[in-house]
């Protein structure tokens, strides 16, 4: 099976969104198995930019980590702050400005969640990518190679 990773750490502060963005949007595309799923890449970088902002909003002063897995045709991202307190998905008042991050991720990946940890909490979100897979490559994961990028 082959499997990438991206592993990194933030401020929290805006410009984390988009630098976090780039950085996964780079790093996905460099990965062989996916490079040509482009659609799957946007919807990559809206999760990433939502669970970013909700990162930067509320945990305070402590850096942000991210981490990016590509395994078995499965993008998993998760975002970690040091907020003990976990998201409750909603969707707000139709002229509220804000609060709608969750919902789209709720809706844009094929499963998501929270944990508590240790140092705070873990948000993440799962987009399973074979279908934005070119024919052949989907079958070509089950290899038994391993193989990280950073």
């Amino acid at each position: 099976m082959e499997a990438h990773q991206l592993t990194f750490t933030l401020p929290p502060t805006p410009v984390a969104v988009p630098t976090a963005r780039r950085q996964v949007r780079e790093a996905i595309a460099a990965w062989p198995t996916v490079a040509t799923a482009s659609e799957a890449i946007q919807t990559a970088e809206l999760v990433v930019s939502e669970l970013v902002t909700n990162a930067v909003r509320y945990a305070g002063h402590q850096p942000i980590s991210i981490a990016v897995q590509f395994c078995a045709a499965t993008l998993r991202v998760e975002v970690s702050d040091a907020s003990r307190t976990l998201p409750k998905p909603a969707l707000p008042d139709e002229d509220s400005e804000g609060g709608r991050g969750l919902f789209l991720v709720g809706v844009l990946a094929d499963r998501s969640g929270t944990a508590p940890t240790d140092s705070g909490k873990c948000c993440w979100a799962e987009i399973d990518m074979a279908a934005s897979l070119p024919v052949g490559a989907a079958a070509a994961l089950s290899r038994p190679t391993q193989r990280s990028c950073t």
